[in-house]
């Protein structure tokens, strides 16, 4: 009797049956009561998102899918990547967007830096708008991020440009060329144009500086700038022309809001 006992214990060919053996499961986690089952239970769960063994792409995982994972803004993904400030990705999801966040965690009420004294950036996705983001502030929390690009594309007539948030410099270039084809000399003729910018400013420019690249001998002082607004500003010059005379003004501008 002991040896057929030893035998049904140490060799596979006297062994019960999975089926035939029951899961005490003390931590309640399966609603299987047989081994068999048990296992058919679990290797179901794990090749609901990954590849078995047996199968091309083994132990990759498919589709992720998630339930609701809460209220207010929650974490979808958190990852190191290589490794550094730079390579630390997190993924969040609120009632609107989605945002896409490197070294930085939302704590709650604030987004919390990873490596203090390394900037944070990211963007936001949602069904109106996109948004790149960025905080050069280097606190260890800041609530709101200190320079931000959205595009509105919510309605019928939307921006084509970026609406702009915090503190904003942009360089660009103008210019200004007359020609009298007239014999005799005229004062004070009147050129003029205007400048958009790449994006749409927070508000209007506090300073707008014209810096002149190449300009004729005859041409006196600098355009004048006149309207700016969050979109751009117009300009123009009075001139003084010898007959048959050209002059011409070409340079810069640099906006400051």
């Amino acid at each position: 009797m002991l040896g057929f006992v030893n035998g049904h214990l140490t060799q596979t060919a006297g062994a019960y049956a999975a089926s035939a053996v029951s899961v005490a499961d003390t931590g309640n986690l399966l609603t299987a009561g047989i081994v068999e089952a048990a296992l058919t239970e679990v290797l179901g769960a794990f090749s609901g998102s990954h590849f078995r063994d047996n199968e091309t792409s083994a132990g990759q995982h498919k589709a992720i899918l998630q339930p609701v994972l809460g209220a207010g803004r929650v974490l979808l993904l958190d990852t190191q990547g290589a490794g550094g400030a730079a390579a630390r990705l997190r993924l969040y999801a609120d009632s609107d967007s989605v945002w896409f966040i490197l070294n930085a965690a939302w704590n709650g009420s604030a987004w919390a830096r990873d490596t203090t004294g390394a900037a944070a950036g990211g963007f936001r996705l949602s069904r109106n708008e996109a948004e790149f983001l960025h905080d050069a502030s280097l606190t260890a929390t800041f609530a709101s991020w200190t320079r931000t690009l959205r595009l509105p594309l919510s309605s019928t007539a939307s921006n084509t440009s970026f609406e702009l948030a915090g503190s904003v410099r942009e360089v660009g270039r103008l210019g200004l060329q007359y020609s009298n084809s007239d014999t005799v000399a005229h004062d004070n003729l009147s050129g003029g144009g205007s400048v958009t910018f790449r994006s749409r400013f927070p508000t209007a420019p506090s300073s707008i500086t014209l810096s002149p690249y190449a300009t004729s001998g005859s041409f006196v002082g600098n355009p004048t700038v006149m309207v700016p607004d969050r979109d751009g500003f117009a300009f123009y010059s009075h001139q003084n022309l010898q007959g048959l005379a050209a002059t011409y003004w070409f340079g810069s501008y640099t906006a400051v809001a």
